[in-house]
Order: structure tokens, then sequence, then C-alpha cells
């Protein structure tokens, strides 16, 4: 009888384990894995307080963002999204927030919406279920999203923080069916001799501190200052100067100059627009390539032509000033 009961002890586990895997074991959650995690450090201005219907005199320089956006299991479509944004005024020296920073939860459905901006990339939409909070954010790739003001216009940063959120585990995605980049007549918006003045934050990035010949030892983020030339006639890209600070190495300003030309062509868009510096034969680094979201903001693009990620504290884009 004692063997008999043992038996059937060991065919109904080992039924179990096949079944399950193990009966005790708790499941995945099926969400787990089909979701994507954006975070970022944004400014907020007046124009953040209206998306995000804040009263005008609230006291807000920053914004922390955690964004998760659901999909469908079976069919990987947009499903629903969970938003965390804390806000308040910056501690200076540190990461955080000074003493009386809130936080806002919003969630909902998400959807993508096409047209708004498709040399860039797609444009998601955010639709509170709790709130009548309504948010679009253009998606150059999986990895990046720029948050849109109310005319579908890319919001514009300063120095110190750009509304780009940037995903927290980055994929690596297939390139776009075409052969190489391709030279572009787009015609350059303003008639003036300066195309445009630039600013951004980074981090210590290999690709980036290799432009000056930089060690990562101390450096603790990079100052970026970008003016585009034309010839004010023709419209044609001529010079450009970049001048750059690496934080915590001595603070020195570098300044590197060069020519520069408009192509077409991302890892990903066959059709993106991307401003393409020749640096100085005589530095380290031979080119920077830059993806062209408007006039007003410009995305850091690596030896692959594929964007740039950043993290929750820093993003590769470069803002417009001037």
């Amino acid at each position: 009888m004692k063997q008999v009961k043992l038996f059937f002890a060991t065919t109904l586990l080992a039924a179990c384990f096949v079944i399950t895997n193990s009966c005790s074991q708790t499941p995945l959650s099926v969400s787990s894995s089909f979701s994507e995690v954006f975070e970022a450090s944004t400014p907020c201005n007046d124009v953040s307080k209206t998306l995000f219907g804040m009263p005008s005199d609230t006291k807000c320089e920053l914004m922390k963002w955690n964004l998760t956006l659901y999909q469908d299991p079976k069919t990987l479509a947009p499903s629903t999204y969970k938003l965390i944004c804390v806000y308040g005024l910056p501690k200076q020296g540190t990461k955080g927030f000074m003493e009386g920073a809130k936080t806002m939860e919003l969630n909902g459905k998400w959807t993508i919406v096409k047209g708004i901006n498709e040399s860039a990339g797609e444009t998601v939409k955010l639709n509170a279920d709790n709130s009548s909070i309504s948010l679009s954010l253009l998606k150059p790739d999986q990895n990046l999203l720029h948050l849109l003001d109310g005319n579908n216009h890319l919001m514009v940063g300063n120095g110190a923080w750009s509304y780009t959120l940037n995903r927290i585990n980055p994929v690596i995605a297939s390139p776009a069916k075409f052969t190489s980049p391709t030279t572009s007549s787009t015609r350059l918006a303003t008639d003036s001799a300066t195309v445009g003045i630039f600013d951004g934050r980074t981090s210590c990035h290999s690709v980036l501190r290799e432009l000056n010949g930089i060690s990562a030892g101390g450096c603790q983020r990079t100052k970026w200052r970008l003016t585009l030339y034309q010839d004010p006639k023709t419209h044609s890209p001529t010079t450009f100067q970049l001048k750059t600070v690496y934080v915590g190495k001595g603070d020195s300003s570098y300044t590197n100059t060069g020519k520069w030309i408009v192509t077409q062509g991302t890892k990903t868009n066959p059709t993106a627009i991307v401003y393409q510096l020749q640096l100085d034969s005589d530095k380290p680094l031979e080119s920077l390539a830059f993806l062209k979201a408007d006039d007003n903001i410009l995305f850091f693009l690596d030896e692959n032509k594929s964007v740039m990620v950043g993290n929750a504290e820093f993003n590769y884009t470069l803002n417009r000033i001037k």
C-alpha cells in the first residue's frame, strides 16, 4: 500500500511540474514582459504647468518622470500606461528637490498617432482615465520620447534639462532598409548667417569624451553649445563652432570647429534629416551627427547613426536658445 501511495504521489508531482513548472511557483506577471519604461528629468515651465493643469503660481522648475507603457501581450498593440511625476524646486548641489515637492500619478490608455512629425518619428498620445490631462510625445525610435506642447510642437528645454524621456533598458533597433545616408536638399529655415545656437547637458559618454581626448575619471557631466552657420544667400551650410565643458575635469572649455552638411537617414529612418559635423582633421573624433527633430531640437547620434539614450538624470538632446 505504501508503494501504491508513493507511486500516485510521485505521478501527481510530475504532472504538476509539467503543467506549471512548479506547483508552488507564482507565475510571472504578463504585463512585466510587455512594457516599456521611460525616465527623465525635465524643466517645469509655464507650458509644462498648462499641460499638467497646474496653477500658474505653482513653484516648479524641475520634473522627474517615470512612464510605463503597456502592450497587449497577444497583439503587442498599445494598451494602458502609468505615469508618475515628481515636481518642485531643485535642491542645489543634489539631484533631488527642496522641501515641498509634489507627486502626480496618471493612469489611462495610450495610442500611436500618425502625421504629426513623421520625418522624425511617430507620436505617442496618453489619455488619462483619472484626469482630463492628455499628453503627446514624439517617438524618434524605440528608446526615446520627447514631450510636445499643446500645438504638437516639440518642447524646448534649456542648458540644464531637456524634455526627452529615455528608455531604462534600451533595445537595439532593426536597421531601416536603405543603403547609406544621402545628401539632403532641405532648405534651412532662416535667412541669417547663423542657423541656430543650441545648448545641452549630457553624461560623460565615451564617444563624446573622445572628441577632446578626455578620460573618464572625475568627469561628472558634459555641457554643450553648438553654433551652426550658413551662407545667407544660398542657405547652404558652411561652418560650425562646438564648445564643450567637461564638469569635474577642470571645467575648461574646449572649442571645435569645422564644416557641416545636411544628410538624410538614421539607422531606423531613411527619411530623417541629419546634421553631420565634419570636425577638423587633427581631432581624435572625426565627426558628430545629430537627428534634426525640428528647427529647435537636435538629438545626438552614435557611430551607428542610432539616437543616443540617456537616463533619469541626463539625455542627449540639444535645445535651441537663439
